[in-house]
Formats: structure tokens, C-alpha cells, sequence
């Protein structure tokens, strides 16, 4: 052997193979198909959170509107540029002096854009059971506005729904006390009582956002045409259900399953659409009493 000779000395190599690199990129895949919806869920859990505070300022907001008038809830605005509203339309710019904060109107989730710096989202609408019942006033504007039913008619104000979540609903909030949302032409925030194509807001038709329930279907209700329903969907805004703020000023999320809508029940011990019958109560289109069995929470005060 020459004395210039050397050993052959074997390389190894450190690269992929193509079948490792697409065994890797499958475990990546499945790891992201398994966290993503959980990251989701989590990241809407936090909005939920978030959501679920405004709710509670709202609800203080509205209690101290309650001990400034007599203990009546507000009545929305009663009539605008000549014509009369529904009733409870208005809530937000009634009880925007106790917050000056008009921020806490929407909800993180809500796509809803502001069209200027007053015309601002409101996800949240009223349950205009707590307004005197219709009947009891007319329909001209020039009659007296019906009046917010007393704290005391409620019958378990922790049972009684007070505000639930809407989406596409942009109201004039001002800073002024009086007047607020009052401005003729302006949007105005919503009120309703959980009941398909009854949620009553202004809504923008520039854009032709649609005003609708984020709760999911309540009561257990499916509407007749889903197509056409004035719920965004079957489930709600979070997690399937969404937030809802009860009559003694305390939020919590509910599925829609759990909440009945509906008129104002006959009396606390009716069934929703008097399903079983009860006597002395009345039938579809009413929410159930809020000590009948079955629901968390109600539209109804009785």
C-alpha cells in the first residue's frame, strides 16, 4: 500500500426522505385539525367573557335608570320624526347618561360596522314585556308614550329577561341626556320579545344590514321558514347560546334552548303557548311563567 493512501471514509446523510417529509406534514395537519377549533373556541370563549361584562354594565345602568324614575324600567322613545315607534326602541340612548360610554354597547363578536361616530352597533335589544301591555295606549304619536312597567310587577326579576344579544342594530347614541337616539332620520337601538320576525330596531339601509336575534332559536321554537327567520342561526353568537341580562341586573350565558320567549305570561305557573293548558292562561305566542318548569330564564315578568 502506497504510504499516500488513505482510508475511504462513507458519508452519512442528514436530509428527509420524501416520505418523512409527508409523514411530517401529515402530523402537522391532523395536530391543526385538532387545535384549531379548539383555539376557536377559545379565542370566542374570551369574546364571550368580554361580552358578557358589557352586559353587566348595561344592567347597572339600567337599575339606576329604574331608581331615578320611580322605579320604572325605560320605555324607549315613544315617537321619532312624527310617527310612533315600537315600544322600547330607544332603551340604550335612555340609559346612556349613567354610562358615558358608548363602547360597551357592542359586542366583540357583532360584525356590525358604526356608520359615523354617533350611528354606533348595539348588540343588545329589550324586552318590551317590561313595557306597559300595548293595548293600554294608542297608536298616534301624539299620545303619551307607554310607560316602563314598576320593579315591582316583576315577579322574579331573576328569571325575567331584560336585554338578550341582536346583531346589525346601530342606534344614535349621544352624549346628551335628553334626547338621546331622538334625532329625527337617525338609527335607534331594538326591542323585542324573542318571538320570530318581532325584533323592532332601526337597522342600516344603506348597507341593508339585517337586524336579527344572535341568541339561536328560543324556547325550543323552530321557525317555519329558517330561510327567512330573523335569527342569525340555530345556536347563538357564543359557544351555541349567548348572553343575557336578567331582570335583577345579573348576566349569564344560556343556550337558546333554555330561555322561552313570547308575550307576558297570564300568571308564573303557565306553561310556554299554554302547552300543557292551564286554565286562566293564554296560548300561542306566550312566553312561559317564571316559575313553570322547563326554562332558566323568560320574557315574561309574571
Amino acid at each position: 500500500m502506497s504510504c499516500n493512501s488513505r482510508p475511504i471514509r462513507h458519508r452519512s446523510s442528514s436530509a428527509f426522505t420524501l416520505i418523512e417529509l409527508l409523514v411530517v406534514i401529515a402530523i402537522i395537519s391532523i395536530l391543526a385539525s385538532i387545535l384549531f377549533p379548539v383555539y376557536a373556541r377559545a379565542r370566542e370563549k374570551a369574546r364571550q367573557t368580554s361580552c358578557l361584562s358589557n352586559e353587566r354594565q348595561l344592567g347597572m345602568a339600567v337599575l339606576q335608570y329604574v331608581q331615578d324614575n320611580d322605579d320604572q324600567f325605560p320605555n324607549g322613545l315613544g315617537a321619532i320624526d312624527g310617527k310612533r315607534v315600537w315600544a322600547g326602541e330607544g332603551w340604550a340612548g335612555q340609559c346612556l347618561f349613567y354610562t358615558r360610554n358608548r363602547g360597551i354597547h357592542a359586542c366583540p363578536t357583532d360584525s356590525t360596522q358604526p356608520l359615523d361616530a354617533l350611528s354606533v352597533p348595539v348588540s343588545y335589544a329589550y324586552n318590551f314585556n317590561l313595557i306597559v301591555p300595548h293595548g293600554d295606549y294608542g297608536d298616534d304619536a301624539d299620545d303619551p308614550p307607554p310607560p316602563g312597567v314598576g320593579m315591582a310587577s316583576l315577579n322574579a326579576p331573576a328569571q325575567s329577561v331584560l336585554l338578550y344579544e341582536v346583531s346589525g342594530v346601530l342606534a344614535n347614541l349621544s352624549d346628551s341626556r335628553e334626547g338621546a337616539e331622538a334625532t329625527p332620520g337617525r338609527n335607534y337601538s331594538a326591542s323585542g320579545n324573542g318571538l320570530d320576525n318581532r325584533l323592532y330596531g332601526q337597522r342600516d339601509w344603506a348597507t341593508r344590514t339585517e337586524n336579527q336575534y344572535a341568541t339561536g332559536y328560543l324556547g325550543g321554537r323552530i321557525p317555519p321558514n329558517p330561510t327567512a327567520t330573523q335569527f342569525r342561526n340555530a345556536f347563538g353568537r357564543h359557544n351555541d347560546g349567548s348572553n343575557f341580562l336578567l331582570g335583577d341586573g345579573h348576566a349569564k350565558w344560556l343556550k337558546g334552548l333554555a330561555v322561552s320567549s313570547g308575550l307576558d305570561a297570564s300568571g308564573p305557573a303557565c306553561f310556554q303557548d299554554n302547552n300543557p293548558p292551564r286554565t286562566g292562561c293564554d296560548g300561542p305566542f306566550h312566553a312561559a311563567g317564571t316559575t313553570a318548569p322547563g326554562f332558566a330564564a323568560t320574557f315574561s315578568i309574571r
